[in-house]
């Protein structure tokens, strides 16, 4: 058994099924709509109604209600029905979730359609709402971006309750219709600026890169391993005649913008820079120039000579 009451009908001319389990509002609608379209297509008169379809009841109800019920009309019999199986104040729930409802993001004319099928539970009932009344009901709890499109084209009171839902359908339809059209155009901008911002950052990062890689010298020549080889120099901060070696080294490396190939002229340059050619270092000083084969007439300018 399911837990709702099903209605099985094979065709309008057949008699309906009732299936057993729990009976809804819904459920009790379908069942009297079912009964009806049977008793039209084999035109059976008001006095034989409820005999011909309680034996689809798949359930004992009416065996206990039985001389009651083929006593009675049709309609008697749904009344009965319903006192019986539906919850009860089932019609003030009902109502009350009508009354309740608010279309918040659904479309209106969605809303309104199951506003209308909840209001259609009710009928017959005192809870059942008229056109007038569903017509408030709708203008009163519609989303508030339609409240003034509604309002500004003042519909006219003499509509009915169809043609009235249909022309306030039309206005949320332009109005969903421009809010997704902003919506497209925020998006796009948005999308343009996410692509301004990527493409600035990839810009930055190939900007750090390019000088971020420039700001490190390229490897040694073979030219001027040599010459720090045959020079006592480091190949780590690339000075001459140093007392370690590069993994000993605690300097940095040179500056990159200004930095030049090593040859054997810096070379010269370092060793009379190093040394204080003074009276007491002539002997030294020839001694340079000749290994060199630098001129004698070589002027220290400034004082005492600084390293680089």
């Amino acid at each position: 058994m399911t837990k709702f009451a099903v209605v099985e009908q094979n065709a309008p001319n057949k008699p309906p099924k009732l299936h057993a389990g729990e009976l809804t509002p819904e459920a009790a609608r379908e069942w009297d709509n079912a009964c009806t379209t049977y008793f039209m297509h084999k035109q059976i008169d008001g006095a034989n109604q409820v005999k011909m379809i309680v034996m689809g009841m798949v359930d004992t109800w009416y065996l206990t209600q039985k001389a009651t019920s083929d006593a009675g009309t049709f309609t008697e019999y749904i009344t009965a029905l319903k006192d019986a199986w539906l919850e009860t104040h089932w019609d003030s729930k009902l109502c009350k979730k009508v009354l309740g409802s608010q279309q918040n993001a659904r479309t209106f004319y969605e809303w309104a359609l199951e506003l209308q099928n909840l209001n259609a539970l009710l009928f017959g009932n005192a809870a059942h709402l008229t056109d007038e009344q569903l017509c408030n009901q709708l203008e009163a709890n519609m989303c508030n971006d339609l409240i003034t499109p509604v309002l500004r084209v003042k519909l006219p009171t003499t509509l009915t309750l169809k043609k009235w839902i249909e022309e306030v359908k039309e206005l949320d339809d332009k109005r969903r219709k421009d809010l997704a059209s902003h919506r497209k155009i925020t998006e796009e901008l948005y999308k343009a600026t996410r692509r301004t911002q990527t493409t600035k950052a990839l810009q930055t990062t190939c900007s750090s890169s390019y000088h971020s890689s420039s700001s490190r010298i390229g490897p040694l020549t073979q030219d001027e391993w040599t010459l720090l080889n045959d020079h006592n120099g480091c190949y780590k901060h690339q000075k001459f005649y140093v007392s370690h070696r590069l993994k000993e080294c605690t300097n940095g490396p040179p500056d990159p913008s200004s930095y030049k190939t090593l040859t054997e002229a810096d070379c010269k340059q370092f060793l009379l820079n190093r040394v204080w050619l003074d009276h007491g270092y002539g002997w030294l000083k020839c001694a340079i120039l000749n290994i060199f084969g630098i001129s004698q007439n070589v002027q220290n300018k400034g004082g005492p000579f600084h390293t680089f």
